[in-house]
């Protein structure tokens, strides 16, 4: 009786190991698809509710030489230049300081004194003239702009938007995060958000950093120079561990290994820039931060 009983509560005891990761993962994956359906809905109805900064999965900005000004963001109707929203969008943008220097930062959105905008993203149609003829058609209506071989298009509504901090007097601030979350009220709902980390600059330091980011299917890499003057930078790293998505218009030069996989590049960095370079792990299974790249700056690149 007493070994039934034991194999009673052993097997209670998988089912609740096993079931809720289960039950977990079937959560997440019915959210996923129910987003993923929304998304398709929004899209069937002409809706794009987007950001250069912002996104569905938080984007993350890192700015390792912000001076204590304001930090600037934006929010779209459009998916590109030719796929753009044809009606007025509603939205409401929020802005929250993360972790425990919330007790002594506050952050301020466009000027005012309040943590939350609202706004609209005002559609706009006008005649385009991409024939090259040089004639100015954009007060002619949309049956004169057909009519003369024009395209009538909906232009993309951007509102440039920004926020500022607020800290206590006596708290000493260095780095900190701020969450933007804008969502869309009318005529749908959509969230979109970005985590804005900020790294106060000292005016005595005039160094050239490095920030590395893990990310699901690559890693970021980060140089940002808070000298006044531009800087010519060498960075290496194990290219048996990392491949560098290779954009030649963002370095100078490049060294390879013998395997011809590149382990190192030279690039000029603006005063008070950051630059980022994007990364493959050889091996998914490992974590790789900071400490595989050697920075170096040089006279010349």
């Amino acid at each position: 009786m007493i070994m039934r009983k034991k194999k009673k509560y052993l097997f209670l005891t998988l089912l609740v190991v096993i079931g809720l990761p289960l039950l977990f993962y079937s959560f997440t994956f019915s959210k996923y698809i129910s987003d993923s359906i929304w998304d398709y809905y929004l899209q069937s109805r002409g809706f794009y509710f987007t950001s250069d900064y912002l996104g569905e999965d938080i984007v993350q900005n890192i700015d390792n030489l912000w001076d204590g000004g304001s930090v600037h963001f934006n929010v779209k109707n459009n998916l590109n230049e030719k796929v753009v929203t044809s009606y007025d969008i509603e939205y409401q943008v929020t802005c929250t300081v993360k972790g425990e220097v919330a007790d002594h930062v506050s952050c301020k959105l466009n000027g005012t004194d309040s943590d939350t905008h609202e706004g609209i993203l005002s559609s706009f149609q006008t005649c385009a003239n991409n024939t090259g003829d040089g004639i100015d058609v954009s007060s002619l209506s949309k049956t004169d702009c057909e009519l003369g071989g024009y395209e009538w298009i909906t232009e993309v509504a951007a509102k440039d938007l920004y926020f500022d901090i607020l800290v206590d007097d006596d708290y000493e601030l260095n780095d900190f995060v701020v969450n933007i979350t804008a969502t869309s009220t009318h005529p749908y709902n959509k969230s979109i958000g970005g985590d804005f980390t900020l790294h106060k600059r000292n005016v005595l330091e005039e160094v050239v950093t490095m920030n590395y980011k893990n990310y699901t299917n690559y890693d970021r890499l980060v140089v940002s120079n808070s000298h006044s003057s531009e800087k010519c930078v060498k960075i290496t790293w194990d290219s048996n561990k990392l491949v560098i998505d290779a954009d030649e218009t963002k370095f100078n030069s490049y060294m390879v290994d013998s395997d011809n996989y590149i382990n190192g590049v030279k690039f000029n960095i603006a005063g008070k820039e950051s630059q980022n370079y994007v990364f493959y792990k050889k091996d998914f299974n490992e974590t790789y931060n900071v400490n595989e790249f050697t920075l170096t700056e040089l006279d010349d690149c």
